[in-house]
């Protein structure tokens, strides 16, 4: 099994942190959903926290 990419973008998200291209990328090599939030909550990138960038309630 490949590393998780750090740059560039997977399945048209970015893979910068808090942009979802990194879970994207660990939820198609099959890794649980709680296990890539539990990563996501450690690196702060959750929804609501600090490094989270993705798409927000009433933004489309």
């Amino acid at each position: 099994m490949a590393g998780v990419k750090k740059t560039g973008s997977f399945q048209g998200k970015s893979n910068k942190l808090g942009y979802g291209g990194r879970a994207a990328q660990m939820k198609a090599q099959g890794v649980p959903g709680g296990v890539i939030g539990n990563l996501a909550r450690k690196a702060g990138a959750a929804p609501g926290m600090k490094n989270y960038h993705g798409m927000r309630k009433g933004k489309k």
